[in-house]
């Protein structure tokens, strides 16, 4: 006899069904703005237009790179598409079908099923006092409704999938290192099986070893699921790395937007050839700053 548990693991397995065309781009924002209107004693001043008119196409198997300095709009604009922040103007369409404004709480499960996120800090993305294991239990059993048992075999599986040890799994987030955390967190946005994941800054905080390491695993689990990313980052060194497309932006515009091969070598915005110049190069030193007892710096 094969329990209902046995079932919903199977189910678990598949991935969600998508919402509206399967030919369709997974992400397609047309035109998208936020404006943040000042509050309190900031009421009289002008608002503040931190993402103005973006449009971009995120297909399926693919990874659009978002770049930016701070201030640029770029998590802004992730917030909006995770449905966090209500744009002011333009959409948001997963699979053809247009985003709701507002997402009401019993189309956010949907949503999750469809589009997830990875933070930078994974150490504050976990509960200290809960198990990396049991995080991940429970988006299954919420999502999928297993059991304990399923829930825990198929935990250890996006373990696996993410190069975990299923010892791990009732370790507390303190236990790990800040490379296999972000995997926990990795897995557990893994869970929910969506169709594209937002990952903002997701590897700023680690080493430059960590980093690769961790780059290598997204692009083996996206060769394996067929997943989309959205790599929200600073940083052109990883996008040359991960990126499919690259999308620049600079307050809150998109000024330069192509494939990332020819974005990074062959940049037609001079804000994009700044970024790009910007990047330490070998035998790159700090300049010196003038002082008192050394005024002048040496050319």
């Amino acid at each position: 006899m094969i329990s209902e548990d046995s079932h919903a693991s199977q189910d678990a397995r598949q991935p969600a069904a998508n919402p509206g065309d399967a030919n369709a781009p997974v992400v397609r924002v047309r035109d998208l703005r936020k404006t943040f209107q000042p509050r309190g004693l900031l009421k009289s001043a002008e608002p503040v237009v931190a993402v103005d008119g973006v449009s971009f196409e995120l297909p399926a198997g693919s990874t659009l790179a978002v770049v930016g300095e701070s201030g640029s709009g770029k998590t802004t604009l992730a917030r909006m598409i995770m449905g966090v922040e209500t744009p002011t103007g333009g959409s948001v369409e997963f699979f053809g079908r247009p985003q709701p404004r507002r997402l009401r709480t019993r189309d956010r499960r949907a949503h999750a099923r469809v589009i997830q996120m990875v933070f930078q800090n994974p150490y504050r993305s976990l509960d200290p006092r809960q198990s990396v294991g049991a995080a991940v239990d429970e988006v299954l059993r919420l999502h999928f409704g297993l059991g304990r048992h399923d829930a825990r075999a198929r935990t250890a599986e996006l373990f696996d999938l993410v190069r975990l040890s299923p010892t791990l799994l009732d370790a507390l987030p303190r236990e790990l290192s800040g490379g296999q955390r972000q995997r926990v967190c990795i897995a557990r946005a893994l869970a929910t099986d969506p169709r594209a994941i937002v990952l903002d800054e997701a590897v700023a905080a680690l080493d430059v070893l960590v980093q690769a390491q961790v780059l290598n695993l997204l692009a083996d689990v996206q060769e394996e699921t067929n997943v989309s990313y959205l790599f929200v980052t600073h940083d052109l060194a990883v996008v040359r790395q991960i990126a499919d497309n690259v999308l620049v932006m600079q307050s809150g515009r998109v000024v330069e937007y192509g494939r990332a091969e020819e974005v990074l070598d062959h940049p037609e915005h001079p804000y994009t050839r700044l970024l790009r110049d910007s990047v330490p190069r070998p035998g790159w030193k700090p300049a010196r700053r003038p002082t008192d007892d050394n005024p002048a710096i040496p050319a």
